[in-house]
């Protein structure tokens, strides 16, 4: 029995329906340890990441303060600047999809790479185009990089466009860096 088990247990009943599911939580769960693990988004698995990769280097990047514990030091506000609805934009103008990051993220050697943001399912929204992008230019040919809400338009061809997918389990993709883009 994984050792996460009870923890997950209670992750599932803070979660909301469109949320991951048990099997996607446990895919990636199981890969943690003590793995460089850099996650897109925090929410309600926050707390989780954090006990399944105990002793390893577990970082966020967060781009709504309010999600932000004032003494949160593995968590980043970082900021957007890009329009979902330009997202086909985006794939030919890559340097609108720069992210300006801590040296203690770029510096990193990640060993995972999760995007589960920002929210990508508003127009209004910034969409998930600068995340993707910043994994794969983060990533190695050694990185796992995990991509949840892969049945969104944006999310679908920026994986496909950027990494070569490996498994894909509901709607997360576990993919790795396409070297050549």
């Amino acid at each position: 029995m994984p050792h996460y088990k009870k923890k997950l247990d209670d992750l599932m009943f803070k979660v909301k329906k469109g949320q991951m599911v048990r099997d996607e939580y446990a895919y990636i769960a199981d890969r943690l340890g003590n793995k460089n693990f850099l996650v897109f988004g925090t929410g309600h698995d926050t707390e989780f990441w954090r006990y399944c990769n105990s002793n390893g280097l577990t970082l966020f990047l967060e781009h709504d303060k309010e999600w932000i514990l004032d003494n949160s030091d593995d968590t980043f506000l970082v900021n957007y600047n890009t329009d979902i609805l330009k997202f086909k934009e985006y794939l030919h103008d890559t340097n609108s999809l720069t992210m300006d990051l801590p040296n203690k993220i770029t510096n990193t050697k990640w060993d995972i790479i999760f995007v589960d943001g920002p929210p990508g399912n508003k127009t209004n929204s910034p969409g998930r185009m600068q995340s993707i992008y910043t994994a794969w230019s983060l990533a190695s040919k050694n990185t796992d990089v995990f991509v949840h809400d892969c049945d969104r338009e944006v999310e679908d061809l920026y994986t496909k466009y950027f990494f070569n997918i490996k498994t894909e389990l509901v709607k997360l993709r576990h993919c790795i860096k396409k070297h050549e883009i």
